[in-house]
């Protein structure tokens, strides 16, 4: 490998890599973890399924009704899990 290194168009090409990849890494965007839980059946599951949910990254809101498509009947149990800056 370093004799391989010692070819100037090898050594060139590693060094442009390593650059391309500091440049996706140190200008990336973090990753937004804002998503909705699954459906539970009763707020008491939806509660309880909370905590399973937090992390250093994340931290669970709390448990709200989920209507049908016409709000008339209540489908579920959900929260929304909110990326921590």
């Amino acid at each position: 490998m370093a004799k391989l290194l010692r070819r100037p168009r090898v050594r060139s090409l590693v060094a442009a890599g390593a650059v391309a990849g500091g440049l996706v890494l140190g200008l990336a965007s973090p990753a937004q973890a804002d998503y909705t839980s699954p459906l539970y059946p009763t707020l008491k599951a939806c509660n309880a399924a909370r905590p399973s949910y937090v992390s250093s990254w994340t931290s669970p809101q709390a448990c709200h009704a989920m209507y049908n498509w016409n709000g008339t009947k209540v489908v579920g149990y959900a929260f929304l899990v909110k990326t921590r800056y």
